[in-house]
């Protein structure tokens, strides 16, 4: 090219042909407020599904459980067993096992049914209610399934949030079907 000639670019004209080279490199106010706008979006969008995976865990741990007793429930229908379902209050631990009479002896034999569990962390069981036992917050507790129902039972799970207040959720479990209703905050039933 000739020296003084105008260059055009689709962008403009411009006199000086390194012109894309020789600008200083840089941000207009417009593009910087579009640019903060954007990342704006994107963390209001992102930083409660972070916050919730903890939340979360009280939400997962309840349908977990609640699926592993419909499980245990059908299981004992199903093979006519008498199965147990351990708490350990103070470990936030759950297992399973096989409950077999033989005349007056009864011999507990764990199975792989449910698997000894921890619950996460920051999740606790706050305290278990069933007939048998009555309202239990801390030690070992059982609930027995029979192929015709499970003992009627309430599990309370707490995890304490971000905001300093604790969350509850009850698990309320139905003694002829084995369903598990699942509620958001700390349901109390009469004994």
């Amino acid at each position: 090219m000739e020296k003084g000639k105008t260059l055009i670019f689709r962008t403009g004209i411009s006199r000086n042909k390194l012109w894309p080279f020789s600008k200083k490199a840089g941000l207009t106010l417009i593009e910087l407020i579009v640019v903060i706008m954007i990342l704006a979006v994107m963390a209001a969008l992102v930083i409660p599904r972070v916050a919730s995976f903890s939340a979360g865990d009280l939400q997962r741990t309840s349908r977990r459980l609640a699926s592993g007793i419909q499980h245990l429930t059908q299981e004992s229908a199903s093979t006519k067993e008498i199965y147990r379902l351990y708490f350990n209050l103070d470990s936030n631990e759950y297992w399973t096992a096989t409950l077999r009479k033989n005349g007056d002896v009864v011999d507990v034999q764990p199975n792989q049914i449910m698997p000894r569990r921890t619950l996460p962390v920051g999740v606790v069981f706050e305290d278990l209610m069933t007939i048998q036992h009555g309202k239990v917050t801390q030690g070992e507790v059982f609930s027995e399934f029979h192929p015709v129902g499970v003992e009627a039972m309430t599990i309370h799970l707490q995890q304490d949030s971000q905001q300093g207040f604790p969350q509850h959720y009850t698990l309320l479990v139905n003694p002829l079907t084995g369903r598990v209703s699942i509620k958001d905050n700390y349901v109390e039933l009469h004994e």
